[in-house]
């Protein structure tokens, strides 16, 4: 199958820049997804897509704003989860905004993104529910900080509610959770790294019945020959 691209983006200013992509997508099932025991559907067609982006960016250091608002289109969409379908029509709307800075030796990233993926086959039973297992909102922040051979970092996320079901029946709740580490390079080719996952112990499911990893804990010793 063939796929294509086309992307332009234009500096109108020396802070200001904008542009645009749209671009095609092929998608064939996995082998899990056709023949998985349990799991698999052999009757699956493969997916595909059509998508288009435009964004607006701004930059005056250490500061960069972007927006983003992107808009896909699928025939025979390969939906979430155990025994795969396709769904004849499948619309996903969003935007997103991001920001990065640096400062010296800090690194900070945060960004926010609202998506809205919808069934859109007229006629269906689940026409205009949301897709199974998404999230329409997600808000993630990032801070790493430099200090000689140290470096700390610190990761936080959050999403909005999701549905297991394509039926929008089986909703599962939203969460944070944030994320601790600290690296020490001792040598040019050795580096121990501390990490602590979901420190608030935070319980929650991006699929019914499974869930997630509590807190977490791990040390690593690496060797890097340079």
């Amino acid at each position: 199958n063939t796929t294509g691209a086309l992307a332009y983006a234009y500096a109108i200013t020396t802070a200001w820049r904008a542009g645009g992509s749209y671009g095609t997508s092929f998608t064939a099932p996995s082998f899990n997804q056709l023949y998985f025991p349990g799991f698999g559907s052999p009757n699956l067609l493969p997916e595909e897509g059509r998508h288009a982006e435009l964004f607006g960016q701004w930059t005056a250091e250490p500061h960069k704003v972007r927006l983003t608002a992107y808009r896909h289109r699928y025939d025979l969409f390969i939906s979430s989860g155990p025994q795969p379908t396709n769904v004849p029509k499948v619309e996903i709307d969003g935007v997103t905004l991001s920001w990065d800075a640096r400062f010296d030796d800090l690194w900070l990233t945060a960004s926010y993104d609202h998506t809205d993926p919808r069934n859109a086959s007229v006629g269906s039973a689940d026409f205009g529910k949301l897709l199974q297992r998404r999230a329409p909102q997600a808000l993630k922040a990032n801070a790493d900080w430099q200090l000689g051979p140290y470096k700390l970092g610190a990761a936080w996320q959050a999403y909005s509610h999701r549905f297991d079901d394509s039926a929008n029946s089986t909703r599962l709740a939203g969460y944070g959770v944030l994320d601790l580490s600290a690296d020490w390079a001792m040598t040019r080719d050795w580096s121990l790294g501390v990490r602590l996952n979901n420190v608030g112990g935070r319980v929650y499911e991006t699929a019914f019945g499974y869930n997630q990893p509590g807190r977490e804990g791990f040390v690593t010793l690496r060797w890097s020959m340079r």
